[in-house]
């Protein structure tokens, strides 16, 4: 049997033969068994039932079968097997992506409530007395009344420990009740999107239909790569070959990267296939999530939308998987165990399943485009958007040029360039899209006394400004504190706001543009319940004229009337301290460029840049993969990495610096031994400082190690850590994640 342990040990229990011979219990079984000296009860999962035990040994019983969910089906347990093997991690963390959330309507939840008006809210959050800006948006969420704990924590992100502060001061309190959340809340929305019926498809869509229905017909795995401009239907196949696969008695699963893009996805799924439909992502309530997986489980859906999670969804008779934006970095799962990327695990579901993997992208990944130009995977190309409109006109704004000539807005955030065609733009009634890479005012408060800039006491890093409250947060920790009126360093009281985010961006444009609607997307606005429907609603409607934000607004999103795209500081995606660092800023630039002239009226894009030349930007202004991958390529082969290597990443995270490193060292000693015994091929680097190199008072550091193939690297991972039995011997002070990358 094996328990929920942090790793993989198996226990022995005694189980009622009646149980067995009935079929109450079965492998695959969830049960309550009692645990450790008090016998608390834990749950676990039958994973082998032997007849002859050891008479010797003295057997603790089984408590009972337990409600967590139904047995795990044979295909289950092989996937978390392989899962466990591939991501160095226990089968228990494995089994628990395909368990899902409680939803008892009997049960009594934590529920929430403010003890102090709105306006108390406003006033404690200007006046710097809450240090976290995590207590704020707590308050802030329930300024409309009760609300789950749960509900709360998941949407923003955070702790359900962060509660308890706010109890302490007066400001909430807490209080037991039963799940009683409206059923309302279950009842279909009328989207606020655009949809579209079924149209005939292209010839160029037509044949890459016909040869995709070809490989979902063969029922074996199968996986391809379909590589299709922006804009040029990619949606439309997907629904037509989840169509014909529903109606051949199958069912289908298909991914989106972000949570931002479910809402509209949906609404042209549920245009299309009515209630047909189930979506799973992590900004339902556990009730809602649990009743759509039921409706999965229980076969009354043969179609399933969600994000990374919804891989583990289960369907009988899955026949196709689609990963929409395939190259999107949130399919892997980072900072918890397993490490997995949705891509690698749809993989293996297919191969146990016989089905087809697709993998859907204007801007594949390096390794997926590597393997289909190798023939690991078939390749299927859409050249022209399926409207047959222009792909959009991208000019480089060279930003040393535009300053040196004074040719830039007063505020220093708009060449004279992108402002003229915004106006132009809004007083034709057409819509704008700015991105920008960081949320917030701006990167960072500069003092021009001594020139250093405002620093997080916990990470150690640069705290973002945010002029509404007027206030430094750290966006690694939550820390949050009052803007200085004078240097704490060296007393001076002139500071030079350095970098431009999100919130920055939003308030010059209602300066230059006050009638206009502007609707600001990012992490910050969009924590609310429904917060990404509720903003991209409102700009596709038309309300707003202006879009800016993050990433989150550069993916799969259909606006028909948006018609200019500004990219505002090209150079801060460039420069980050990642080997993906050009490929994900040619896939943001691709895609943002992506978002203009998708209707009748042809789009303009402009780059805001100084490195000009920098091929990311000059292959995404020519809208040529090739062109960008010809360079990329070169550069992975000379620094040895994906996919000409595999990477394993192993972070040590610590509240004392020196025992981290003392640990990550040791460590670091027994990866060279291990090598040098089984004379391994492999590299190992560190330790070193991560990219963070602390986090809400943790200090981090990193051991590297590349190898030849994933298969080989992760089997000398397996033998130098005892299957990461070695891992856990560390330290309790001290956490360790491990990541894959390549193959």
């Amino acid at each position: 049997m094996q328990s929920n342990e942090t790793f993989d040990i198996e226990y022995t229990y005694l189980v009622e033969d009646a149980l067995i011979e009935n079929g109450d219990i079965v492998r695959g079984s969830f049960v309550d068994v009692p645990f450790g000296v008090r016998k608390s009860l834990q749950t676990g999962v039958v994973w082998t039932i032997d007849k002859e035990t050891d008479t010797k040994i003295k057997l603790k019983e089984i408590a009972g079968k337990s409600i967590v969910r139904p047995p795990l089906t044979e295909e289950e347990m092989m996937l978390a097997t392989k899962m466990s093997n591939l991501y160095l991690c226990p089968i228990s963390a494995c089994v628990k992506c395909m368990v899902p959330p409680e939803a008892s309507k009997s049960r009594k939840v934590n529920y929430v409530r403010l003890c102090i008006s709105n306006e108390e809210v406003d006033e404690l959050a200007a006046s710097g007395k809450l240090k976290n800006i995590v207590h704020i948006r707590i308050l802030e969420n329930l300024k409309y009344g009760r609300r789950k704990v749960s509900d709360i924590a998941r949407e923003i992100g955070c702790s359900t420990s962060m509660f308890n502060t706010l109890v302490k001061y007066g400001y909430v309190s807490l209080e037991k009740d039963y799940d009683i959340t409206d059923q309302s809340e279950h009842r279909e929305k009328t989207s606020v999107f655009n949809t579209y019926d079924k149209h005939e498809l292209n010839a160029e869509q037509q044949k890459a239909f016909d040869f995709l229905w070809e490989l979902i017909q063969k029922k074996t795995f199968e996986e391809c790569l379909l590589h299709g401009v922006t804009g040029s239907g990619k949606t439309e196949i997907y629904m037509q070959l989840i169509s014909r696969t529903v109606e051949a008695g199958g069912t289908a699963l298909l991914l989106v990267p972000e949570i931002s893009l479910t809402p509209q996805m949906t609404a042209h799924f549920r245009n299309r296939f009515g209630n047909n439909v189930a979506v799973l992502h992590s900004r339902l309530s556990d009730r809602e999530r649990n009743i759509h997986w039921n409706n999965i489980k229980s076969g009354k859906v043969s179609i399933a939308i969600g994000a990374r999670s919804a891989v583990f969804a289960p369907f009988e008779n899955l026949r196709l998987i689609i990963l929409d934006e395939e190259h999107e970095q949130s399919y892997k799962a980072e900072d918890s165990a397993p490490g997995y990327h949705a891509a690698e695990v749809a993989e293996e579901i297919a191969k146990i399943r016989g089905a087809t993997v697709i993998y859907g992208s204007a801007t594949p990944r390096v390794e997926t485009y590597y393997r289909a130009l190798n023939k690991e995977i078939h390749y299927v190309e859409l050249k022209n958007r399926a409207n047959k409109s222009p792909l959009p006109q991208v000019e480089i704004v060279d930003m040393r040029e535009q300053r040196e000539i004074g040719a830039m807005d007063r505020f220093g955030v708009f060449s004279s360039c992108l402002l003229t065609k915004m106006r132009k733009n809004y007083e034709e009634g057409r819509q704008t899209m700015l991105f920008v890479h960081r949320r917030g005012y701006a990167g960072q408060l500069l003092c021009q006394g001594c020139g250093r800039t405002m620093k997080c006491s916990r990470c150690n890093m640069p705290m973002t400004y945010h002029e509404k409250g007027n206030r430094l947060i750290c966006h690694h920790c939550g820390r949050t504190a009052p803007a200085p009126n004078v240097c704490p360093m060296c007393g001076n009281s002139t500071f030079d706001k350095k970098g431009i985010g999100t919130q920055r961006i939003a308030e010059e444009l209602a300066k230059e543009f006050p009638d206009a609607g502007i609707v600001r997307m990012d992490t910050d606005t969009t924590s609310m319940k429904d917060g990404h429907e509720k903003l991209l609603g409102q700009f596709s409607s038309g309300k707003a004229q202006f879009l800016v934000g993050t990433q989150m607004i550069a993916k799969g999103h259909d606006f028909p009337n948006v018609t200019l795209v500004g990219i505002i500081s090209a150079d801060s995606l460039i420069n980050m301290p990642d080997y993906r660092a050009q490929e994900r800023a040619f896939q943001l630039f691709t895609q943002m460029a992506g978002r203009a002239g998708r209707g009748t009226v042809p789009g303009n894009v402009l780059i805001q840049a100084y490195n000009i030349d920098d091929y990311s930007i000059t292959a995404a202004a020519n809208h040529d993969y090739a062109e960008f991958y010809r360079n990329e390529i070169l550069v992975r082969q000379a620094l040895y990495c994906p996919p000409f290597s595999a990477m394993c990443v192993v972070r040590f995270a610590g509240e004392d610096d020196r025992e981290t490193y003392g640990i990550a060292t040791a460590f670091c000693g027994n990866i060279i031994r291990c090598k040098q015994e089984l004379a391994a091929s492999v590299e190992i680097f560190g330790p070193a400082r991560a990219d963070v190199p602390k986090v809400n008072k943790k200090y981090r550091w990193v051991v590297t190690i590349k190898g030849e193939s994933r298969e080989k690297l992760t089997s000398f991972m397996h033998t130098a850590t005892g299957s990461g039995a070695e891992l856990k011997k560390n330290s309790k002070k001290i956490t360790v994640n491990v990541s894959f990358h390549g193959r």
